[in-house]
C-alpha cells in the first residue's frame, strides 16, 4: 500500500472531490440576505430596542459611576420614547397586501377631514333624507316605439312608480351618496321625493340633500327662499339670479342655454338650540347644471373645505353642454353664508 505526503492527493481522489463540489449548489447571497431581513422583520421592533439597551448598559459599566448613571437614564428615557412611538404607530397603521390598496386607503384618509368638515351632520348618526328630483309620467314613448300611458296600468305600479328622475340627476345623486359613504354614512340614509305623499313635515327637522330645481323638486325653492340663499332661480326656473344683482341672469337668454348649463351648490346651516341641521341644495337650470353641482361637490370637496371649512357657502357654476369636452364645472361666483339661528 503506497503512502503520500501530507497535503498530496492522488488523481482519483482529486476527481472525486471535484465531482462532489460540482453537486453542491452555490450559495445565493441575495436570497440569504432577503431571508435574514424577513426574519428580522418578524421580531417586534421594541425587542431590538431592548437589545440595544442591554448593550449600552454593559458598555456604560466601563465609565465612572456618575457618568454611568447619566448615560443609563438618558438611554432608558430615549428607548422608552421609541417603544411608545413604535406601539402608537402600530395601532394606527393598516397593513395591506397590495400597493394599490395602500394608495386607495391613503386617498380616503386625505378626503376624510374635508368630507367631515363640509358635510357635517350629513355624515352623522341621525336620519338624512336625499330628496330626488322627479316628474310624473302620464305619457311616454318606450324603446319599442309604443306610446305608453301608465295611468291605470298595473304593470307600472302605483303613483310613486310612475314618477321619473332624469339620468343626469340620478347620476349626480349617486355621486353624492358615494361621498357620504366615504364619510362613514352607512345607515339611516333615505331616498324620497318632494311629492306630498312622500315628503313629510317632520323631515324638516333632519338634514336634507335636495336634488334639482323647483321644476322637479318642490322643497328646493322653499329652502332657498326661507333661508335667503344669495343664489336662486327665476320664477319660471329657466335662469339663476344673484339677489345682490337681480338684473343679471345665468343664462343671459334661452339660446345661450343650448351651449352652457348653470347650477348652484348651496350649504345652509340651521341651529335649533343645541342641535344643528344641514340643508345641501344642488340644482341646475337644466339636468347638466344639477350634475355639474353634484360632480363639483364630489371632486372638489377639498377645495370647498379650503374655501369655507365647516361654514355654510354658496357656489354658482357653469358647465359646457358639449359632450366631446371634459365635464368640468367652472365656478362663476362663490360666497360664504351666515349660520341661521332659530
Amino acid at each position: 500500500m503506497g503512502h503520500f505526503a501530507p497535503g498530496a492527493l492522488d488523481t482519483r481522489t482529486w476527481c472525486g472531490l471535484r465531482e462532489g463540489a460540482a453537486r453542491v449548489a452555490p450559495i445565493d447571497t441575495n436570497a440569504v440576505l432577503k431571508d435574514a431581513v424577513k426574519g428580522a422583520s418578524t421580531v417586534p421592533a421594541y425587542a431590538l430596542v431592548i437589545v440595544c439597551l442591554v448593550i449600552v448598559f454593559a458598555v456604560s459599566t466601563q465609565v465612572p459611576f456618575a457618568a454611568m448613571i447619566v448615560v443609563d437614564l438618558t438611554v432608558l428615557i430615549l428607548c422608552g420614547y421609541v417603544i411608545w412611538v413604535i406601539e402608537l404607530r402600530s395601532r394606527r397603521s393598516v397593513a395591506t397586501p397590495l400597493p394599490g390598496q395602500t394608495q386607495r386607503i391613503l386617498e380616503m384618509r386625505d378626503l376624510d377631514i374635508p368630507i367631515q368638515g363640509v358635510l357635517e351632520d350629513l355624515v352623522g348618526e341621525d336620519d338624512v333624507y336625499v330628496v330626488y328630483s322627479s316628474t310624473e309620467q302620464r305619457e311616454f314613448v318606450d324603446q319599442l316605439g309604443n306610446v305608453v300611458r301608465p295611468e291605470g296600468d298595473p304593470a307600472y305600479g302605483g303613483a310613486p312608480e310612475k314618477r321619473a328622475t332624469t339620468i343626469p340627476d340620478a347620476v349626480g345623486a349617486s355621486r353624492l351618496q358615494n361621498l357620504l359613504y366615504l364619510g362613514g354614512k352607512r345607515s339611516r340614509l333615505k331616498s324620497i321625493t318632494s311629492w306630498k305623499d312622500d315628503f313629510k313635515s317632520e323631515y324638516w327637522d333632519s338634514s336634507l340633500i335636495l336634488i334639482g330645481s323647483g321644476k322637479s323638486n318642490a322643497i328646493t325653492p322653499q329652502v332657498l327662499k326661507e333661508f335667503e340663499s344669495p343664489y336662486d332661480f327665476t320664477a319660471d326656473f329657466n335662469a339663476i339670479i344673484d339677489r345682490t344683482e337681480p338684473e343679471v341672469f345665468w343664462p343671459a337668454d334661452g339660446d345661450h342655454l343650448k351651449e352652457v348649463d348653470y347650477g348652484i351648490v348651496v350649504k345652509l346651516k340651521v341651529t335649533h338650540g343645541d342641535r344643528t341641521t344641514v340643508y345641501l341644495v344642488v340644482a341646475g337650470v337644466g339636468p347638466y347644471g344639477t350634475l355639474a353641482g353634484c360632480k363639483f361637490v364630489e371632486r372638489e370637496i377639498q377645495r370647498i373645505y379650503t374655501d369655507f371649512g365647516s361654514e355654510p357657502f354658496a357656489y354658482l357654476l357653469s358647465v359646457t353642454r358639449d359632450a366631446t369636452r371634459s365635464f368640468t364645472p367652472v365656478v362663476e361666483r362663490q360666497r360664504a353664508l351666515p349660520v341661521i339661528r332659530r
